[in-house]
């Protein structure tokens, strides 16, 4: 992933016609950056918080590690934290008021909406049963991967809904043992 942002940044600041639009294209690299860097950080800050064993198999943002004498409650919490991050940061983004017209914002909405839908289709589809991934380790721990999946997929494509239309709809998410709650408010009184 990181080989793939630095060539990508070198590609689009030599081949530029404009260095204005040069610098647009690297604060959307930028942000999906922050957004990777983000939903690493998050396994991270949780194992350091829950003083679980945790570690990166080949250096910050690789496969990360746990012992098997963590419990099912802290792999499930060392698990969905990564991606649990991407929705907070969405909806921090689209319920405040953040600038959605920049292009490292949306560079993180890029990432936070690309990467959930390539964690459903990489852990839920076609490797379902290779031991790697937020989302089979959350199933391994006793949260079922097609409500995760579903979830994702909801969430992402609400997310484009309201940024594709600009939409001021905010949502809310609980989440608890056995069940995610995720729901809209559309009206109040």
């Amino acid at each position: 992933m990181k080989k793939i942002l630095f060539t990508a940044v070198f590609i689009v600041l030599t081949v530029s016609p404009s260095k204005v639009l040069a610098f647009d294209y690297l604060k959307f690299a930028l942000g999906i950056g922050s957004g990777y860097v983000i939903h690493e950080v998050a396994h991270q800050a949780v194992a350091e918080i829950n003083d679980t064993p945790f570690r990166w198999k080949n250096g910050f943002g690789s496969r990360w590690i746990t012992s098997n004498s963590a419990s099912n409650r802290e792999k499930r919490e060392l698990a969905s934290v990564g991606l649990g991050s991407q929705v907070l940061s969405t909806e921090i983004i689209l319920n405040t008021k953040i600038p959605k017209e920049n292009e490292y914002v949306i560079g993180i909405l890029a990432f936070n909406v690309v990467n959930a839908l390539a964690y459903v289709i990489s852990d839920g589809i076609m490797n379902p049963d290779d031991n790697y991934g937020d989302i089979e380790m959350m199933d391994k721990a006793g949260l079922d991967r097609d409500y995760v999946g579903t979830f994702l997929v909801a969430h992402s494509l609400f997310a484009l809904y309201r940024i594709y239309y600009k939409t001021d709809i905010p949502a809310y998410l609980e989440m608890s043992k056995n069940e995610i709650k995720f729901g809209v408010t559309i009206y109040k009184w």
